[in-house]
C-alpha cells in the first residue's frame, strides 16, 4: 500500500512540474505571441489604474481630515485689519511659505498654512490661487485647496443660522429635516436628508402687513420697457420735465426759412421716405436677419457665424463716438424718452431717473456694458443677447460686475471702520447665490457664444473670469436666474406699461403672479427662498414703484408658518396653471388648492363617466327594444304569412276534393 508521505511527495513534484511547464508556456507566449503581449499590457494598465484610484481615494480622505485640523489651527491666529498691516502680513506669509517649500516635503504642511493665511488677506483670492497653482509644489497646492474647501463647508453649515438677519422677521428652515425629526423614533438612526428649504415667519402677522423689505441683487428692464420712460437702474417711471420748450418752438416758427419753404421740406421728406420704403432693408450678409437664434440655426447659421456677423456689423460702423455717429447718420433709432430722463452721456442709450441712479449704474456695471466704447465687445454682446431673445446673459454680466463692486465697497468700509458687525456680511454675493435652488439646463450653442463674449466683456473688471465661469457654471447661473427671479411691476395705474410683442418677447422664466404689466426682472437673496403655492399667503409688491421689493401678507400668518407666493397667476385655469408650473419650474404642484381642484375634476370626470355610461346603457336599451320590436314584427309577419299559406292550402284541398 502506498504511504501518505509518498502521495504527498508525488503531488508536490507534480505541482512543481506543472508550474514549471506553465512558466515555460507563459514565457514562450510572451516572446512570440503579439496578442498575448498586448493583453498583458492592457491587464497591467487596468491594475495600475485601479491601484491609483484606491490610493487617490485614501489620500483624498487623509488630506481632507488633515486640512480640517490645519484650518482649526490657523483659525486661532489673528489676521491684520489695516491695509498696511495686511500688506506686511501677506509678504511675510508668502516668504515663509517659499522658504518652507524649499526645505522639502518636511516643510510642506507648514508652508500650506502660510500660503493659506496669505490668501486670507489678499484682495483678489482667485488671482492668487492661480499663482499658487503655477509656483507651489503639487502637494502644497492640494492642501491649500483642501483647506479652502473645508472653510467653505464650515461657512455653508452655519449660513442659515445667520441669514437672513433677525430684523427681517423670517428664517430659513429645512422642511425635510423638520419632518424627519418628528418621524424619527428613539430606536431609529439618523439618516441623510435631502434639503428642502423654505422661508418661515418668526412672529404673527395680520393680513395686509409688510413682513420685510429687500433691495435687489441685480435687475434689468424688459425690452418692452426700454423706451426711455423707465429708469435703467431702479426701474422707476421717469416723469416728464416741468420745463417746456413751447416758447422756443414759437420763436422758431417766426424765423424765415433760409433756403427751402416748409412745404418744400415736407415734400422732400415724403419723397425720401417713399424711396426708403421701396428699398428692402439690407442686412450685413445681404439677407433678411433671422428673428430668433433658433431660426438662425435652422437657416444654417452656426454660433461662430452669428458672432462674426455681429462683429462685422459693429466694425462697419466706423465712428467711435456718438457725436461722429450722428454726423454720418449711423446712430440707432432712439426711443421717445421722457423729457425728465437723464441719459448716459457716452452711449446715449441708457436713461435714468436721477443723477444718483446714473452714477450708481455706471460704477456697478454700466462702465463695462456701455456700447459707446471704442472696444466693440460691448456692442457685440448686446446684439447677440438681443438676437437670442433672452436676458440671462445681461443679468449674469451685471451680476459679476455688482459682485466686484460690492466686495470693493465692503473692503473700503472695513478700511474706514464703518463695516457692519452683522455676521451675514462675511458671505459674498456669490456664496449667497450658491445656496439658492436652480433648474438643471442643457447648454445650447448660443450659450457658448455668449460665454465667450461675456469673458471678453468682463475680463477688464473681473480678472480670471474666463477661468472661473466655465460652461457648466454659466449654465448653472442661468438655471438659478430662471428659478429665482421675480417680475417687477409698476403699481401706478396712471403709468402706461408697454405691452410685450413678438420682437421684445424674451424666453427667460420669472416668477410672475400677473399675466401682464411687468417692466423688468430682479433677483433677491431672501425672497428667492419663498416656495410656491397656488393659494399663497404672501405676495411680492413694489411700493416705491422701483425694484425694491416688499413681502406683504394676503391673509393672517402665524409664527412658524411657511411663506408662499404664487409663481404664476393663481387665477389661471387649473390645467393651464399646472402646465406652466411643470414646464417652467418642473413643479408638480400638490398644494391644497390643486388637491381640491384635482379631486373636484376627478369627481366631475367620474360623474361624466357615469353619465356617459348611463347614456350608453339607455342607448343600448333603446337598441335592444328596437330590435325586440323588429323581431316581434317580423314574427307577427311570419305568423300572418303562415296563416295565409295554411288558408290557401285548405282552399286548395277543398277544391281538389270537389
Amino acid at each position: 500500500m502506498v504511504s501518505a508521505k509518498t502521495i504527498a511527495v508525488a503531488a508536490t513534484v507534480t505541482a512543481a512540474v506543472a508550474g514549471l511547464g506553465y512558466i515555460a508556456y507563459f514565457d514562450y507566449k510572451r516572446r512570440h505571441d503579439r496578442k498575448f503581449r498586448r493583453k498583458l499590457r492592457k491587464d497591467r494598465k487596468k491594475l495600475e489604474k485601479t491601484a491609483q484610484k484606491i490610493t487617490d481615494a485614501a489620500s483624498l480622505d487623509d488630506i481632507s481630515d488633515q486640512a480640517l485640523e490645519l484650518l482649526n489651527l490657523v483659525a486661532k491666529e489673528k489676521l491684520p485689519e489695516s491695509p498696511e498691516e495686511k500688506e506686511k502680513f501677506f509678504m511675510a506669509q508668502v516668504s515663509q511659505g517659499e522658504t518652507l517649500c524649499a526645505a522639502g516635503p518636511s516643510g510642506y504642511i507648514e508652508a500650506a498654512c502660510r500660503f493659506y493665511q496669505a490668501l486670507k488677506v489678499y484682495p483678489n483670492p482667485v488671482e492668487l490661487v492661480m499663482i499658487y497653482q503655477k509656483t507651489t509644489p503639487d502637494e502644497v497646492f492640494k492642501l491649500v485647496m483642501a483647506m479652502m474647501a473645508q472653510e467653505v463647508r464650515q461657512k455653508q453649515a452655519r449660513y442659515f443660522d445667520v441669514f437672513p438677519s433677525k430684523d427681517k422677521n423670517v428664517e430659513i428652515k429645512d422642511k425635510n429635516k423638520l419632518a424627519a425629526d418628528k418621524a424619527k423614533g428613539a430606536d431609529k438612526k439618523d439618516e441623510v436628508v435631502t434639503p428642502n428649504r423654505g422661508l418661515f415667519a418668526t412672529k404673527d402677522f395680520a393680513a395686509n402687513e409688510i413682513i420685510y423689505e429687500e433691495e435687489s441683487v441685480v435687475s434689468t428692464l424688459l425690452p418692452c420697457a426700454k423706451n426711455g420712460r423707465f429708469c435703467y437702474h431702479c426701474m422707476k417711471n421717469i416723469p416728464e420735465s416741468k420745463e417746456t420748450d413751447a416758447p422756443a418752438a414759437e420763436n422758431k416758427e417766426d424765423e424765415p426759412s433760409s433756403e427751402k419753404t416748409e412745404e418744400d421740406n415736407v415734400n422732400s421728406s415724403s419723397d425720401s421716405s417713399e424711396e426708403k420704403s421701396e428699398q428692402p432693408e439690407i442686412k450685413v450678409d445681404g439677407s433678411e436677419e433671422p428673428e430668433s437664434f433658433v431660426d438662425a440655426v435652422k437657416s444654417g447659421l452656426t454660433p461662430e457665424t452669428l458672432e462674426e456677423e455681429a462683429a462685422k456689423a459693429v466694425s462697419e460702423q466706423k465712428p467711435q463716438t456718438f457725436a461722429e455717429a450722428v454726423e454720418v447718420g449711423l446712430t440707432p433709432e432712439l426711443p421717445e424718452k421722457s423729457s425728465g430722463a437723464l441719459e448716459c452721456d457716452k452711449c446715449h442709450q441708457a436713461f435714468y431717473c436721477s443723477e444718483k441712479c446714473r452714477q450708481d449704474a455706471y460704477d456697478a456695471y454700466h462702465q463695462f456694458m456701455c456700447t459707446s466704447s471704442s472696444d466693440s465687445t460691448a456692442r457685440e454682446f448686446a446684439d447677440l443677447a438681443k438676437r437670442g431673445h433672452e436676458l440671462a446673459p445681461v443679468m449674469i454680466a451685471k451680476f459679476f460686475s455688482v459682485l466686484v463692486d460690492r466686495e470693493k465697497k465692503k473692503e473700503l468700509a472695513r478700511v474706514l471702520g464703518t463695516a457692519s458687525a452683522s455676521e451675514e456680511d462675511e458671505y459674498t454675493t456669490w456664496e449667497h447665490l450658491e445656496c439658492m435652488r436652480y433648474l438643471e439646463l442643457i447648454p445650447s450653442p448660443h450659450d457658448a457664444v455668449m460665454l465667450r463674449k461675456l469673458s471678453e466683456l468682463m475680463s477688464r473688471g473681473v480678472p480670471g473670469i474666463s477661468d472661473f465661469v466655465t460652461s457648466d457654471r454659466y449654465t448653472t447661473l442661468k438655471g438659478k436666474l430662471d428659478y429665482n427671479t421675480y417680475a417687477v411691476h409698476n403699481s401706478d395705474d396712471s403709468v402706461e406699461v408697454p405691452e410685450d410683442t413678438e420682437e421684445t418677447h424674451v424666453s427667460d422664466t420669472m416668477r410672475n403672479s400677473r399675466t401682464s404689466g411687468a417692466v423688468g426682472i430682479s433677483l433677491y437673496l431672501i425672497s428667492s427662498h419663498i416656495t410656491h403655492d397656488c393659494d399663497p399667503n404672501v405676495e411680492i409688491t413694489f411700493p416705491d414703484n422701483t425694484d425694491k421689493a416688499a413681502i406683504r401678507t394676503i391673509k393672517p400668518v402665524a409664527k412658524g408658518e411657511e411663506l408662499h407666493v404664487s409663481f404664476v397667476d393663481p387665477a389661471l385655469d387649473r390645467v393651464v396653471r399646472q402646465k406652466k408650473l411643470s414646464s417652467s419650474y418642473r413643479i408638480v404642484c400638490s398644494c391644497d388648492k390643486c388637491k381640491a381642484e384635482n379631486a373636484a375634476a376627478a369627481d366631475e370626470a367620474e360623474k361624466e363617466a357615469e353619465k356617459d355610461t348611463e347614456t350608453k346603457e339607455e342607448e343600448l336599451d333603446a337598441i335592444k327594444a328596437t330590435d325586440e320590436e323588429a323581431v316581434e314584427e317580423q314574427t307577427a309577419a311570419q305568423e300572418e304569412t303562415g296563416e295565409a299559406d295554411s288558408d290557401a292550402e285548405t282552399s286548395e284541398d277543398d277544391v281538389s276534393k270537389e
